[in-house]
């Protein structure tokens, strides 16, 4: 299969390759000895270089807000990215495993919203509807400096502004073609024996995108649009498992090579090839008359992709997903000289489908084994491989030491399907020279139904063929609890959760002279999940003030305050709501008499967490304060501090759903400090330079709803939820979170010239950031614990990745060649955190030398994981992208 490698030497050649000169004019490439242009000022509102606005309707001028336009996007290397994709490069953002991070919140505490309405998952809160860059206009990303109209949550807004039609037609289309180098082999600990590994690699993709907009007719006094776009991506995936056994060359019952690593011999090579595909759409018309616009949008997209499990036969392992999401979204505005009204309605509505990708294995039960069965029907082959001639008959060749290895069917699966619908009304008005009034409401009512079931009815695990066997299966009413009493059997449970979120907000800026604004207001907010957990009465005080030191919209200063409550999603539901009921049937034979197995039965009615009767809401504060200054369409210089305090963190205890310490132990807490600069240029240039330095830190013991070790936890996580006092009150639980930016650095520059009847640029994007601060966990018999205080095993390396493009427009035509971390960097994103499972108590204080003193409870050696340290997660290899456009 080919495969894209590229050296050092072809991404410098890159880097250069747009330096040719054009023949007749040296000079103008690269815009030296130009005459200067007249100097612009700020008299046009919206300039860049311009940060103060005397709009009464625009953003508070306090807001940490970046517009990113897509057309300035679209000429940096990005290929056919989405909106969730990119949003990362506004000043103050960062990246975390769950999306986009702002001041330690992690990524599913944002706000997502496309043009004004929200389109963030109703499960999980994190990006759900993924927007191209070929659809939009921009994208507003604000970090803080949040005033009382915004509707945030404890991280940042992202809205995405969708193209609108204009006075000509026009028709632009894309196709772009990818090409990856080899995955990267994570390596493994050398103890470790698997039966099976899985690698994945992405195989050539194709991506294409059309839009058309424009005019369509001349009706009721004004003037009617339309927009319209596709931009379908196929993406194959080649799953290779490799099976391993162990070998007994010297027949002394020990496998070979232990106690170091393992010798192996490998068996068995497969692999399969899937097609996943995702389909975006937009359709969009609108009507202009006078001072009113109405619009109608409806976004969608459809993605299918299929999962494989590694330790499986690909029979069971095999999973198809697919996923819908539709937006629809109505707005009215009117905008008159001192008064302005926008009325939205909206609705999100998402559906997730699972399946078996195996036809066969859709009607089977899966069968997990702690070992290879004597007969494995959608496999037989193994059997032989494992026990067959050839085989070691003095140890168990096809061990597994680790979990499970799944037969038969593909197991669990889940079905959801969520809807959101939202009204929403804000009215801004100039009372006088001197005032402006905003006021709103809003009101979400989210539903999210879902279905579990397994194939084959129930899940078999099994400790030995004739040992121990535990079947898992659903059911509904009333079940006994011994294998005598009758239990109603179902074959999928079905369960629905519902959260509702109302805000309404009064806001007034104070004008006292043209260059000076003071604002302040009040957001009251709503936010219930299901039938116990409300939060009926958040009271959220915002306000900053503003100012133009060096006059004539060149400057802006300012410093703010605000209050944020978190947006708690429908995923919740499980903890504070009801969970699917399971029976386990269990059966253990000790021999083979009649009277020599013994049957049981545990029942899991599915309760939930009890939630405290007087828990408080999930409460931060924000102070924001920076200076920026620009001169009109040539640069912009922005600096500003921020810091934010988590209050009263909501997660589960040993007493329940409640507020972390509140009686007793640690509290919940997270704090955020940050200093962020960046330099910009016009993007408007025929030269563009951006470039920004973010530096912070996040100090606490919260991680909120995502654990970078387990993936989206959802305020269920296990830190708070010891069995004893030791894991409550240990200093070791607060430190450097994951979520701790470091430093960030971050250039982009874009330069265009013109080489005979071609029109050349070349553009880049460099990065350079800390790594994640790296911990050292014990998992033991009172739960989960920081051995040492959070952040205490120092930082991961420094990441850094260049992405480069070079671009040729002839005839109509654009050609671009985007190279996706040029020089091929490849340091670990992560890595296992998890030092060992003994009996053991954290070293108040210690350092990472103390762990080689460390005892158990009972004065024992605590041992050390093989896997301690080695990597979880890779930077993705050298990617190359080419990409052909037209515009109509």
């Amino acid at each position: 299969m080919l495969r894209l490698r590229v050296r050092r030497s072809v991404a410098l050649a890159v880097l250069l390759a747009g330096s040719t000169a054009r023949a007749e004019d040296p000079h103008d490439l690269f815009g030296v000895g130009k005459k200067p242009a007249k100097r612009a000022d700020c008299s046009e509102p919206g300039s860049f270089g311009c940060p103060w606005q005397d709009d009464a309707f625009a953003r508070q001028p306090f807001a940490l807000s970046t517009w990113l336009p897509a057309a300035y996007l679209r000429r940096l290397p990005v290929a056919d990215a989405n909106h969730d994709a990119v949003a990362h490069y506004a000043l103050g953002a960062s990246r975390d495993d769950a999306g986009l991070s702002f001041a330690g919140a992690t990524g599913l505490e944002n706000r997502w919203s496309l043009d004004g309405a929200p389109i963030q998952s109703i499960r999980t809160g994190g990006a759900e509807s993924r927007i191209p860059l070929t659809f939009l206009a921009g994208i507003t990303v604000t970090a803080g400096g949040f005033a009382a109209r915004d509707r945030t949550s404890t991280g940042g807004m992202i809205d995405a502004t969708l193209v609108k039609g204009g006075d000509t037609h026009d028709v632009d289309a894309t196709v772009w073609g990818t090409l990856y180098d080899d995955t990267r082999r994570r390596p493994f600990a050398r103890q470790l024996f698997f039966l099976r590994r899985l690698v994945v690699d992405s195989e050539p993709a194709i991506t294409a995108s059309v839009v058309a907009r424009g005019p369509l007719a001349r009706a009721l006094g004004g003037k009617l649009w339309y927009a319209a776009g596709v931009a379908p991506s196929l993406s194959p995936t080649k799953f290779t498992w490799t099976t391993a056994r162990l070998i007994d060359a010297d027949r002394n019952g020990t496998p070979d090579g232990l106690p170091g690593p393992p010798v192996t011999q490998t068996v068995l090579v497969t692999d399969e090839t899937t097609r996943d595909y995702v389909v975006p759409a937009m359709l969009r018309t609108g009507l202009d008359r006078g001072p009113h616009a109405l619009e109608l949008t409806l976004y969608g997209q459809r993605t299918h992709s299929t999962r494989f499990l590694a330790n499986a036969t690909q029979q069971a392992g095999g999973l198809d997903r697919d996923d819908t999401v539709l937006d629809g979204i109505a707005t009215y505005r009117a905008t008159y000289a001192r008064t302005r009204l926008v009325a939205q309605a909206a609705w999100h509505r998402s559906v997730h489908r699972e399946r078996a990708h195996d036809d066969a294995a859709a009607s089977l039960p899966q069968r997990l084994t702690a070992y290879i069965p004597s007969m494995v029907p959608d496999e037989p082959g193994l059997v032989e491989l494992c026990r067959g001639s050839g085989a070691a008959d003095t140890i168990e060749a096809c061990a597994v030491p680790l979990g499970y290895f799944a037969s038969g069917g593909a197991g669990p699966l889940l079905d959801l399907v969520g809807d959101r619908p939202t009204v929403t009304a804000d009215v801004t008005h100039v009372a006088s020279a001197r005032h402006t009034v905003f006021a709103g409401a809003t009101l979400e009512d989210a539903r999210l139904a879902t279905r579990a079931r397994y194939t084959g009815g129930y899940q078999l695990r099994s400790l030995g063929e004739t040992f121990f066997n535990a079947e898992q299966r659903y059911f509904h009413g009333e079940c006994g609890d011994t294998p005598e009493l009758p239990c109603n059997y179902a074959s999928s449970s079905e369960l629905t959760y519902r959260t509702r979120y109302a805000a309404a907000y009064l806001e007034d800026t104070w004008a006292p002279q043209k260059d000076l604004r003071v604002d302040g207001g009040l957001r009251w907010e709503l936010m219930w999940v299901g039938p116990r957990l409300h939060f009926s009465n958040q009271l959220a005080p915002r306000g900053g003030i503003a100012w133009d030191p060096l006059g004539g919209g060149r400057s802006r200063a300012w410093a703010s305050y605000g209050r944020s409550y978190v947006a708690l999603p429908a995923g919740l539901g499980p903890t504070v709501i009801r969970r699917d009921p399971t029976v386990t049937d269990t059966t253990i034979t000790l021999g083979p008499g009649p009277d020599d197995s013994a049957r049981g039965r545990s029942v899991d009615h599915g309760p939930s967490y009890s939630v405290a009767e007087d828990i408080s809401p999930m409460t931060q504060d924000e102070l924001t304060a920076g200076i920026e200054v620009g001169l009109a369409r040539t640069f912009r210089v922005t600096a500003w501090v921020q810091a934010r305090w988590l209050r009263y963190g909501i997660e589960t205890t040993g007493r329940g759903f409640d507020n972390p310490g509140r009686e007793a132990g640690l509290p919940a807490r997270r704090a955020s400090e940050l200093v962020a600069v960046e330099v910009a240029t016009d993007p408007a240039g025929a030269f563009t330079l951006r470039a920004g330095y973010l530096a912070g830190k996040t100090l606490g013991n919260y991680l909120g709803p995502f654990d970078p070790r387990t993936g989206p936890i959802l305020y269920d996580g296990l830190q708070f939820n010891g069995t004893g006092d030791d894991i409550l009150t240990s200093g070791n639980e607060m430190g450097r979170l994951p979520t701790d930016v470091g430093h960030r650095l971050y250039v982009e520059a874009d330069r265009r010239g013109t080489v005979g009847p071609v029109q050349l640029s070349v553009s880049t994007r460099l990065t350079l950031a800390s790594g994640r601060p790296r911990n050292v966990f014990g998992d033991t018999d009172i739960g989960v614990i920081a051995l040492l205080p959070r952040g205490g095993a120092g930082r991961g390396a420094m990441l850094s990745q260049a992405n480069v493009r070079v671009a040729a427009r002839w005839q109509g035509f654009d050609v671009t060649l985007d190279v996706f971390n040029a020089f091929d960097r490849g340091q670990a994103t992560a890595v296992d955190e998890l030092y060992t499972d003994a009996e053991t108590r954290a070293i108040e204080g210690g350092g990472y030398e103390d762990l080689l003193w460390a005892k158990t409870t009972t004065g024992k050696e605590i041992g050390r994981r093989p896997a301690f340290g080695f990597p979880t997660g890779l930077q993705i290899p050298v990617s190359a992208v080419l990409g052909v456009h037209r515009s109509f």
